[in-house]
């Protein structure tokens, strides 16, 4: 099957089939001997056995400052794939089976929620599939990698739509889950053999265009394994998986159960992007380069452990992981062999996949040093905006990490990237709520976090504006709890944020008080209206749009059920919301040369018209907008975060229209008469001058 067969000094790492020629590049450090066994691919069904097709061999020779590499040509039956393991000899005579790290595709995760496993023979290398136990550990693997002739560098490859290169700063982000977004049967638009996959989401593309976004940001997609979690809920008798997937197993590979057609998922992911394309929306992924699947010393041995822990991960002098994640381990950014991992990862996802961004959860971890000390530059982030290669490639910072790590505004202020502004989402959910003492917060949060991210001009590229996400409570959920409600998380609800400044309207949970809806209804359009009028890049999290519920839950990893899925039914029944947001999108977009730019300046007033004040018991906000390249336009916010009417003072002289009352159908609008504007609590009012096209 594989002739002349020989070493390559610097190979690329990870497996590419090229023509008939086949290569592949593995960083292993403390080994003698590596072999490669390749069967031929197959789907896995439990209990089928399958016998050794080909294998290499490699002595020291093919190694060259511990990265193995060779390449051979092929010439074996008819075939578009092969699966293959890899066997590790190290120096202290022990013998591993691993799964190839950068793996770009692989079998045994074609069907959600059945952990299956892959068990070697030590003898004649024979692969038996077995049916395992859901949990973190397992004698056995937990995936078969498979390599593909490459095809994007072929002429007869197709020719796919360009890029819609937003803006950075135009950008208006729709963050979203692949299975949850059609998994529901509420969800009509979609054939139900495309539930819960990339082909689902493809039909998802009308009604996210309708919105007006420019990206969404899909929850991780890398590979992962659902079945890790050892939880279970009793109660509700309903195994716990990990939904959310921050779990990585293959850095390289699309989770393949997400895929309609499993047997090639790296093309239907490709497929997905270029639909996305063809519309002018752009894919961020949410990736994880912090931790992997293999957990702490009690977790399952992938790869990374025995290929050379020491190097992959943060240890302590001991050799105990060191847990910065909260997931049992962290790897060690700082060392070459990772960094070049998570430039290859970005390379290949932004260069041959297609993928337009990416957020980085826990992204302090990438700043930690080889002993886990954060430093005072970002280095690498540094390095990843400074590649050619990830040249108007949107790259997003979630700046702290799960062991007090915070640096919000470094990746911002010395790498260009942008960051979640988590100062934002807290301040605009307090002030909304109606505390006291959030004015100058909420004047610095819709300025774009100047303090932060050291001017107005800054945070418009800087700062990820956020009230909701994945992780935390729903927007709806913000004004219909008081408290956190994770009791079927299996973990007596201490997990989770404690602090969500989340306030019920008066009572806890679903009602049907007219009063407490409508209060309800008045606080998530004053959140939707201040979201879009904040300098920084607006970002939505799937289903906030019309009212989306986790019944009180505010860490929903563990969940596969209705609980996560979007509700489609809501968008009818709260299409007022829904349309709100549309609306406030639209005038976004409409206003932003004006309110959002260099020549953008702001100017701010008490209630009354006086100068500004910021005392502790006012809870009301009255700012202009003016701006040089359009003389004769002026724009007025007035923001009441009192829960009763206040009377706002605007200049009389002025013909002003009021464009936006979170309050009032746009037919009921009451423009200010001889210089008042009555707003009723909880509300805002943006009004301009008539001149205003």
């Amino acid at each position: 099957m594989f002739h002349s067969i020989r070493p390559l000094s610097r190979p690329v790492i990870g497996g590419h089939w090229l023509n008939n020629r086949i290569q592949f590049g593995l960083p292993a450090a403390d080994t003698v001997s590596i072999r490669y066994l390749f069967y031929p691919n197959f789907m896995p069904q439990p209990g089928d056995t399958h016998a050794l097709l080909s294998d290499v061999q490699l002595d020291l020779s093919f190694q060259s400052e511990n990265v193995w590499g060779w390449e051979a040509e092929f010439y074996g039956p008819e075939t578009t794939s092969l699966a293959y393991l890899i066997q590790l000899e190290k120096t202290d005579g022990s013998t591993h089976f691993i799964i190839d790290p950068y793996a770009k595709d692989s079998r045994g995760g074609e069907r959600w929620g059945m952990p299956l496993g892959f068990a070697v023979d030590k003898h004649d290398h024979s692969l038996t599939i077995i049916k395992r136990q859901s949990g973190k550990k397992f004698n056995g693997l937990r995936r078969l990698p498979v390599i593909f002739p490459e095809t994007q560098f072929s002429d007869n490859a197709p020719i796919r739509p360009p890029r819609p290169n937003h803006r950075k700063e135009h950008s208006i982000v729709y963050e979203c889950h692949v299975r949850g977004m059609t998994r529901s049967p509420s969800c009509t638009f979609t054939d139900s053999s495309f539930s819960g996959t990339y082909r689902g989401l493809v039909d998802c593309i009308p009604y996210i265009k309708s919105l007006g976004v420019t990206a969404i940001e899909l929850l991780p997609v890398f590979d992962f394994d659902e079945n890790e979690t050892l939880y279970s809920n009793s109660k509700q008798r309903q195994s716990l998986l990990n939904y959310w997937g921050y779990s990585p197993l293959l850095f390289f590979a699309p989770k393949q159960n997400y895929s309609a057609d499993v047997q090639d998922s790296v093309q239907e992911f490709k497929s997905m992007v270029d639909e996305f394309h063809q519309a002018g929306l752009e894919i961020w992924l949410d990736v994880v380069f912090n931790h992997t699947a293999e957990f702490g010393a009690d977790g399952p041995v992938d790869h990374l452990k025995s290929l050379a822990a020491e190097q992959w991960y943060l240890l302590e002098n001991d050799g105990s992981y060191l847990n910065f994640s909260g997931c049992g381990n962290t790897l060690k950014c700082a060392h070459n062999v990772t960094r070049q991992l998570i430039l290859e990862c970005l390379y290949y996802w932004s260069n041959i996949i297609g993928v337009d961004g990416f957020r980085f959860d826990l992204a302090t971890i990438l700043n930690r040093d080889i002993c886990g000390e954060i430093m005072d530059f970002p280095q690498l982030l540094w390095e990843l905006r400074d590649d050619p290669r990830l040249k108007n490639i949107k790259l997003i910072s979630e700046p702290w990490d799960a062991s007090g790590g915070y640096e919000l505004g470094k990746a911002a202020s010395h790498a260009d990237w942008s960051e979640w502004n988590d100062k934002y989402r807290d301040t605009l959910i307090r002030a909304v709520q109606g505390e006291n003492n959030m004015m100058a917060e909420l004047k610095e949060s819709l300025l774009g976090s100047p303090g932060i991210f050291g001017s107005a001009e800054k945070g418009r590229k800087g700062s990820i504006n956020f009230i909701a996400s994945h992780d935390g409570m729903t927007m709806m959920d913000l004004v219909s709890y008081n408290t956190k409600h994770n009791e079927d998380n299996a973990e007596e609800n201490q997990d989770g944020h404690h602090t969500d400044y989340s306030d019920n309207c008066g009572i806890e949970g679903e009602t049907n008080n007219q009063q407490i809806l409508n209060l309800r209804f008045r606080k998530l359009c004053m959140f939707h209206c201040l979201l879009m009028l904040s300098n920084g890049i607006p970002m939505l999290a799937g289903g906030d749009e019309f009212g989306r519920t986790q019944q009180g839950n505010n860490n929903a990893y563990c969940h596969d059920s209705p609980l996560t899925w979007l509700d489609w039914t809501l968008a009818k029944k709260n299409l007022k919301l829904l349309e709100f947001t549309k609306m406030m999108i639209a005038l976004r977009k409409q206003l932003f040369p004006f309110l959002f730019s260099k020549k953008s300046n702001y100017q701010w007033f008490n209630a009354s018209g006086g100068p500004e004040d910021h005392e502790p018991h006012v809870r009301t906000l009255h700012y202009e907008v003016t701006n040089n390249e359009f003389p004769e336009q002026t724009i007025r916010v007035l923001i009441n975060c009192f829960d009763r009417p206040v009377k706002f003072e605007v200049p009389e002289e002025k013909n002003w229209l009021v464009i936006i009352d979170t309050d009032k159908e746009p037919s009921d609008y009451i423009s200010p008469v001889d210089g008042c504007a009555w707003l009723e609590g909880y509300t805002v009012q943006v009004i301009k001058n008539d001149t205003i096209s």
